[in-house]
C-alpha cells in the first residue's frame, strides 16, 4: 500500500524539474530580448546623434565655405577699388620726380614713387590670392618667350635696387611658352627675397639651364639653415614661422604661396633646400604645357 501512495508524488518531480527548466529558460529569454531591445535602443540613439552631428558637421562646413568666399570677393573688391587712386599717385609722384625742382622734393617724389609700386605689388597679390582661392586659377597668357631675357632683366632690376651683388648664369635652351609677366614675377620674389636676406657682402647667384626635357632656375644666397620643419611653411599664403618667408620690396608675405601657384599652373613646380651653408629655391618648367 506505501508504493502506491508514493507513486503519484514520484511522477510530479520530472514535471516540476521541467516546470522549473521552462521557467528559467523564459527567464534567459526574457532577459535575451531585454538586452536586444537596449542594443536596439542604444543603436538608434548612437545613429540619431551620429545624424544630428553629420548635419552640424555639414552645417558648419558650408558656413565656413561661405565665410571663406564672402571673405575673398571682399578682398578682391578692395584690392580693384585701390587700383584707380593709387595708380593716380603714382603718375602725379612720377611727374613730380622728373620735374625740375629742389632735390629734396625730387627725392621725396622718388621715394612716393618706391612706396607705391610696393603697394602696387602688394594690391597684385591680393588679387592673385583671391582668384586661386575662389577656385578662378590664375590667368595664363602664354607666349614664345626667352627665359634667359627675362633673368636678365630682373637681375639687372634687382643688383641696381638693392646695391646687392648677383652672379647670372645659364646654359642650354632657354625658350618656352609661358606666360612672361607670371615668370618675371615669380623670379622677382625669389632673387628679391635672397638679396633682402642673403648674408651680408655675400653673392647671390642666378642659374638658369635648359635641356629638352624643361628649364630650371636655381636662386642660390647664403645664409644659416632653414629648418626642415618650417620649409613648406615658407609656401603658405600670409606668411611663416621663419624670417626667409618675408619679401623684399614689401608684400602679403604671400610672395611664395602666389610664385608656387604660378609655377603649378605652368605644369612646373618651385621647391627649396637649405643648408647650414646657404639656401636654395629651384623653379622648374617644361617648355610648354604638353612639358
Amino acid at each position: 500500500m506505501q508504493s502506491q501512495d508514493d507513486s503519484p508524488k514520484s511522477a510530479s518531480q520530472p514535471q516540476a524539474s521541467l516546470l522549473l527548466d521552462q521557467c528559467e529558460a523564459n527567464e534567459q529569454l526574457l532577459l535575451a530580448a531585454l538586452r536586444a531591445q537596449e542594443d536596439a535602443e542604444d543603436a538608434h540613439s548612437s545613429r540619431i546623434i551620429a545624424e544630428d552631428e553629420s548635419d552640424l558637421l555639414r552645417a558648419k562646413a558650408a558656413e565656413l565655405t561661405a565665410t571663406r568666399e564672402h571673405r575673398e570677393r571682399v578682398l578682391g573688391i578692395i584690392a580693384h577699388d585701390l587700383r584707380n587712386p593709387l595708380g593716380a599717385m603714382l603718375m602725379d609722384a612720377r611727374l613730380l620726380e622728373e620735374a625740375i625742382l629742389p632735390a629734396r622734393a625730387n627725392c621725396l617724389a622718388a621715394r612716393i614713387v618706391a612706396s607705391g609700386r610696393r603697394m602696387q605689388r602688394m594690391i597684385d597679390q591680393l588679387a592673385d590670392l583671391t582668384r586661386a582661392g575662389l577656385g578662378d586659377g590664375f590667368r595664363l597668357e602664354r607666349a614664345l618667350c626667352d627665359l634667359a631675357a627675362i633673368c636678365e632683366d630682373v637681375v639687372e632690376e634687382l643688383r641696381l635696387a638693392s646695391g646687392t651683388e648677383i652672379k647670372l648664369t645659364s646654359s642650354g635652351p632657354l625658350a618656352g611658352s609661358w606666360d612672361a609677366d607670371s615668370i618675371t614675377e615669380v623670379l622677382l620674389n625669389l632673387v628679391g627675397n635672397a638679396t633682402a636676406y642673403a648674408s651680408p657682402q655675400t653673392t647671390v647667384f642666378v642659374d638658369a639651364r635648359g635641356d629638352n626635357g624643361g628649364v630650371v632656375v636655381d636662386v642660390r644666397h647664403e645664409r644659416a639653415a632653414i629648418l626642415p620643419e618650417n620649409l613648406e611653411k615658407l609656401f603658405r599664403p600670409f606668411g611663416a614661422s621663419h624670417s626667409e618667408a618675408g619679401h623684399a620690396g614689401g608684400d602679403l608675405g604671400s610672395g611664395l604661396h602666389i610664385s608656387r601657384e604660378i609655377a603649378l599652373a605652368h605644369h612646373g613646380r618651385l621647391e627649396v633646400q637649405s643648408s647650414a651653408a646657404s639656401t636654395t629655391f629651384s623653379l622648374y618648367l617644361p617648355h610648354s604645357p604638353r612639358g
